[in-house]
């Protein structure tokens, strides 16, 4: 696992370089974004939550991910996230038509996201068992029923928010487990199929989600309506140019662009350093995607494999989604691009989720270093590791 990885000697090392990078960036778009509300205080809280996102990941390096997915640990983090979406349903605060936060003092807890972290473990936990086992992959045989079903539980929970983006996003990130486990072509065709009619059904069952279609399609036809946001979003991305108008000179955040330092932190960044600011962004996003692949591929342990799967896609995936969202690619699903915009628990989730791809990084070199051994000195590892199990 000590394989070099471009510019660094291994993919931990590129890790944490790029997340130095996203967290510079990120910290410069938030203030510049937020600079007509407080800026400094948003700037002080997003540094904040980082802070607790390297705590995490060194505690959670420090348990390792085999530890943390022991199965009643699992799902006693999944129980209460069940109950933190019945308390946000009831008692949470309301914003813009959705009911998505739990606040205690000052700051905020969005359980959605920490729905999907769960998830990612819960099934890599399971999936993980019937990839060992060699048992065929199935929405409902087995362990493999039992993520199918806490899945669309949770999922439901977050729909009826209502959130229908981040419910989608959480069926997503658990099906493209279950197809990187090795779910059969027919029973993904039957999904795909199924999932974009039930999309379509619940989006014209609702008129704000119908709303949210028609602007998708041509947010010119209300420029000054519903289509407001995604047209100062795109007026913002092209008013960037090649170069940009320079940090701070962006005109978007000052009362033009909604959720400018949050969901559309994007487009602020886009205005403010052009076209050849944004191609770096992405270039660093790809590299990390590529430093997540490596890990991931290089990992022997089916576990630790679906686990470091699922990381990705939540952190790259949401990443490229955000970026496509702002650009009018997608429709607006409510999901923030990690370290750019301004997001407590996203940040914290997110660098959770990646202090576990790590720990399964750590386990393979060291599983790695134990297999380079001589069989001799491996016996006598092994001797030692039974004679401290047998004494605990």
């Amino acid at each position: 696992m000590k394989k070099r990885f471009l510019l660094w000697d291994n993919p931990r090392q590129a890790i944490f370089t790029l997340m130095a990078v996203l967290l510079l960036l990120g910290g410069i778009n938030v203030f510049s974004a937020s600079l007509y509300d407080n800026g400094l205080s948003y700037l002080l809280r997003y540094y904040l939550c980082a802070v607790l996102g390297f705590v995490g990941i060194y505690f959670i390096r420090k348990i390792g991910y085999k530890r943390l997915l022991n199965k009643r640990f699992l799902w006693i983090c999944y129980c209460i996230v069940l109950v933190m979406l019945v308390v946000v349903h009831f008692w949470g605060a309301a914003n813009k038509g959705a009911t998505r936060w739990i606040y205690i003092g000052s700051f905020s807890i969005q359980p959605s996201e920490i729905a999907k972290l769960v998830l990612i473990m819960l099934s890599a936990r399971f999936l993980g068992n019937a990839m060992k086992l060699g048992e065929k992959i199935s929405l409902y045989k087995g362990e493999c029923l039992l993520v199918t079903m806490a899945t669309g539980i949770a999922a439901f929970g977050v729909l009826v928010q209502p959130d229908l983006g981040t419910a989608a996003i959480i069926a997503a990130l658990v099906m493209g487990m279950f197809i990187v486990a090795g779910l059969p072509a027919r029973w993904i065709t039957t999904i795909v199929g199924v999932g974009a009619v039930g999309a379509v059904l619940l989006s014209i069952s609702s008129e704000y989600r119908l709303q949210r279609l028609h602007v998708w399609f041509d947010p010119w036809l209300d420029p000054q309506g519903k289509g407001y946001q995604m047209v100062q979003s795109l007026l913002a991305i092209g008013s960037g140019g090649l170069t940009g108008t320079n940090w701070g000179h962006g005109a978007a955040k000052f009362a033009y662009l909604p959720e400018a330092h949050t969901d559309f932190a994007f487009a602020v960044f886009c205005q403010e350093n052009g076209f050849f600011g944004a191609l770096i962004l992405l270039l660093v996003f790809c590299l990390l995607g590529v430093a997540f692949y490596k890990i991931t591929i290089s990992t022997r342990d089916q576990k630790g494999f679906l686990l470091a799967a699922g990381v990705t896609f939540l952190i790259i995936g949401q990443a490229f989604a955000n970026m496509a969202m702002v650009c009018g690619i997608f429709p607006v699903i409510g999901v923030p691009l990690i370290f750019i915009s301004y997001g407590g628990s996203s940040m914290i989730i997110s660098m959770a989720a990646i202090g576990l791809l790590l720990s399964v990084y750590d386990e393979e070199e060291k599983q790695q270093l134990l297999d380079a051994e001589p069989p001799e000195k491996r016996r006598n590892d092994l001797r030692v590791v039974g004679s401290r199990r047998w004494q605990q």
